[in-house]
């Protein structure tokens, strides 16, 4: 799906993709045209934070999850070296359930196949919730503390977690929309 997807936005000339090493996943940029998109982009998303309906089951897409937060992680406070997060999503599609994020002294890749490194943090979570966390309508760390998003590693490593991952860009933005997602947003904020 995701392939489809860059495919799709290299054709449209949004998208270059860049050489990648041997055995090293493609790499993408974005062209002017594609730069020239992001403040309208951007305004859309907002705008959909704010006032888009709740999201449903069929929103939920751990593609666009995974790709967002691996153009996120905060690198410089991640340990030097090599750190693999591996995700594990219920309630996701088959498919897509797992994927793992590859930090190597700041190069993240997304990996959609067992990159076949030791993982250091794995993360456990009901999709949608992960979501609305990363989202800022529930708060990542008192989720985490109530083990509703479970991390497994070395306990140096997963409490610096919730300091690696950046939240998605329209977490500062609040929901406006009546709904169950404001709801959430109101109760995480108390």
């Amino acid at each position: 799906m995701l392939t489809k997807r860059l495919r799709e936005l290299q054709r449209a000339g949004l998208l270059k993709s860049a050489p990648a090493r041997r055995g090293t996943p493609r790499s993408y940029l974005l062209t002017p045209a594609g730069r020239e998109l992001e403040p309208l982009i951007m305004g859309l998303a907002v705008w959909g934070q704010n006032w888009a309906r709740d999201m449903c089951f069929d929103d939920l897409d751990p593609g666009f999850l995974a790709w967002s937060m691996h153009m996120s992680l905060d690198t410089a406070r991640m340990p030097s070296g090599r750190t693999v997060l591996g995700f594990e999503f219920s309630n996701a599609p088959r498919d897509c359930r797992r994927f793992w994020l590859v930090n190597e002294d700041g190069e993240v890749d997304m990996c959609l196949k067992d990159p076949g490194f030791e993982v250091d943090v794995h993360v456990r979570s009901d999709l949608r919730r992960f979501i609305e966390a990363w989202r800022g309508m529930r708060d990542l760390r008192a989720e985490i503390r109530a083990g509703r998003i479970k991390l497994s590693g070395p306990p140096a490593l997963t409490r610096r977690f919730p300091e690696w991952l950046k939240l998605s860009q329209l977490a500062p933005f609040p929901r406006r929309r009546p709904g169950r997602e404001n709801s959430l947003a109101a109760a995480s904020a108390s």
